[in-house]
């Protein structure tokens, strides 16, 4: 059978192309898993209040982002891709909720090195995180920290809402805006509710 000319080359070429970029892949799954727990354990000591501890994990986690760029600096595909920008949106996410309850604003893409679809939904999930937040200082009677907070969940979906692409572009947008303005109404209405019946439950015990 007559050879193709150059056929062999071009495959071989395209074999050690598709080898690195698997090693690649493989050397960067146990430092995704690494990161998703450290991002997962960092929003879970914010809610027990537990600021150093969350900030020691957060710097661990931005050790591993930094590894991560490097392993597929040469593969920009899988940097882009759901394989690790799921993994830097729950990072994304604890980042954004620390700045948020530690200091009152947030950091920016560049600022914790994630790419722009896994900062905009790892902002978005902030807004569940900050309703944990809300519910916790209604059962503790705190309606002013309730408020506030509620204000920062209203800010960012307001702000989110205006952007606007296919999946092919930002997967999932559409679905977490929606869960987003679901959590801000519901919340909003729980908030109102819990501070009315408090007054209510004052001017009762002034009355009596």
């Amino acid at each position: 059978m007559p050879a193709i000319g150059n056929l062999e080359e071009s495959l071989e070429t395209v074999r050690e192309e598709l080898d690195a970029m698997d090693e690649a892949r493989d050397e960067a799954m146990p430092v995704l898993r690494d990161l998703h727990k450290l991002s997962s354990e960092a929003i879970y000591a914010i809610h027990r209040d537990e600021i150093e501890e969350a900030r020691e994990k957060l710097d661990e986690a931005a050790e591993l982002v930094e590894r991560l760029r490097d392993l597929l600096s040469d593969f920009p595909e899988l940097w882009r891709s759901g394989f690790a920008e799921g993994h830097l949106q729950e990072y994304a996410e604890a980042e954004i909720l620390y700045g948020i309850v530690t200091e009152g604003k947030v950091p920016s893409p560049e600022d914790i090195g994630v790419t722009p679809r896994a900062y905009l939904l790892g902002l978005l999930d902030v807004v569940g995180e900050l309703r944990r937040i809300v519910v916790d200082a209604l059962r503790e009677g705190d309606f002013d920290s309730a408020e506030r907070f509620l204000d920062h969940m209203e800010e960012i979906y307001s702000l989110t809402m205006t952007f606007d692409y296919p999946r092919a572009v930002v997967p999932n947008l559409k679905r977490k805006q929606d869960v987003a303005r679901s959590l801000v109404e519901k919340t909003r209405s729980e908030v109102t509710v819990t501070r009315k019946t408090e007054e209510l439950r004052r001017a009762l015990e002034r009355s009596g």
